[in-house]
């Protein structure tokens, strides 16, 4: 084959370029640490790297969210540990209300106290968090959760918020309530004992006292009046379903346990003092009763007057008895709250320590599959150089070799 000039300047200077090119890539592999540069270096690699670079992008958003959820519920858990200690100031103040000792005034007193703990309360009900969204709104975070209308111990309290729940995805598949609705914290509280209502009836005119109730084997649902007559006896009126079953004549004791409801749904009250005639106790299945109007109850009964008679000391002590359950129930309730909140920031820490590990993996993959072993990288290196030199000087060796250099 003849070989003309042109051609051995030509395929000199693709070999040349080729191998110029090669150094290039090296060099630039060298500075950013990278074996794969494009996709063209290693398809599988490469493609192996960009699904866990997104996987990895992902997870850094979980973590994100995370945290996010962390300071929302860290949040609010204080705000409902601001409820948790007002509700328990308030059942001290409760119990000190009852000394026999105490007179009008100095309950008026306890109940300018209680007056500013129920303003306290709404105005945590009505907190926001950092972004100025109201915390116990629900789903509507620019509207107030809570108004008041009317007068110190005659006040409805309105909700105006919703029953959703502001949800964070913190995992695959796995959304957490960072929110709690205002009705599900604040309205939503069962009275009395949680099972059933023992009251005494405002009109009655004895001495007749509320005493302790409790469960048996359960309750029923039924509902329970006892009437008193005038010879120490009482009768007893169960309905159940709507219809009533009077038992007539039954002997009453102060003080002690009166038994109730069929054989396996059995519970158990007591009064004490004397009732007068037709004064009447109600036993009625729990309903809710917001914390607001347990307050305002309280404040209602402490600015009462309550020396003015043994009946009115009776009916006072029946008034508390009442607020005291339920304030029992609020703190309850509250309480179950706060540790829903503690077990859902536990498994944000779990899923956070999880995260991070997971993170490790990733990068540590991407390493595997993108990063450059410098060792056999500067080996390459050299002797790409040492090739390089050698064309040229070749080429320069060939390229003078001329026949006019003979002639």
């Amino acid at each position: 084959m003849r070989i003309s000039t042109s051609m051995m300047f030509d395929t000199g200077t693709q070999n040349m370029l080729q191998l110029q090119t090669g150094l290039y890539k090296l060099q630039n592999q060298l500075s950013t640490g990278r074996r794969i540069l494009s996709p063209a270096d290693d398809p599988v690699a490469a493609a192996q790297a960009l699904v866990i670079s997104q996987r990895q992008s992902i997870n850094t958003q979980f973590i994100d969210n995370q945290g996010n959820a962390e300071s929302q519920l860290a949040s609010l858990e204080s705000r409902l540990a601001g409820v948790s200690d007002l509700i328990q100031a308030v059942k001290t103040r409760a119990v000190e209300a009852g000394n026999g000792a105490y007179s009008d005034s100095d309950r008026r007193t306890i109940s300018a106290e209680i007056r500013e703990r129920f303003d306290e309360l709404v105005g945590l009900a009505n907190s926001s968090d950092a972004m100025g969204n109201y915390v116990f709104s629900g789903f509507r975070g620019d509207t107030q959760p809570f108004s008041t209308t009317g007068a110190a111990g005659s006040r409805t309290t309105a909700y105006d918020g919703d029953d959703g729940k502001r949800q964070l995805q913190v995992e695959t598949g796995r959304f957490m309530d960072v929110t709690e609705s205002g009705r599900d914290v604040f309205m939503k509280i069962p009275q009395g004992n949680g099972q059933f209502m023992f009251t005494a009836d405002s009109a009655n005119t004895g001495t007749g006292v509320v005493g302790a109730s409790s469960l048996i084997t359960g309750y029923n649902d039924s509902s329970y009046q006892l009437k008193f007559n005038a010879n120490s006896t009482y009768d007893l009126t169960v309905t159940t379903n709507g219809v009533p079953t009077v038992t007539a004549g039954v002997a009453y004791t102060s003080g002690a346990d009166i038994t109730l409801g069929p054989v396996g749904q059995q519970f158990k009250i007591s009064i004490s003092g004397t009732p007068a005639t037709n004064d009447t106790f109600e036993i009625e299945p729990a309903t809710n009763q917001d914390i607001f109007k347990t307050l305002d109850n309280m404040i209602k009964a402490l600015e009462g007057n309550v020396s003015s008679s043994a009946a009115n000391r009776a009916a006072f002590q029946n008034q508390m008895t009442s607020i005291g359950e339920n304030l029992d129930q609020a703190l309850d309730h509250i309480l179950s709250k706060q540790t829903s909140i503690g077990a859902r920031r536990i498994e944000l820490q779990s899923l956070t320590d999880v995260a991070a590990d997971l993170n490790i993996q990733y990068r540590q993959d991407i390493s595997k599959l993108q990063d450059l072993d410098y060792t056999e990288a500067i080996s390459d290196l050299t002797n790409q150089k040492m090739v390089l030199e050698a064309a040229q000087l070749s080429f320069k060796q060939v390229s003078q070799m001329s026949l006019f250099n003979y002639l």
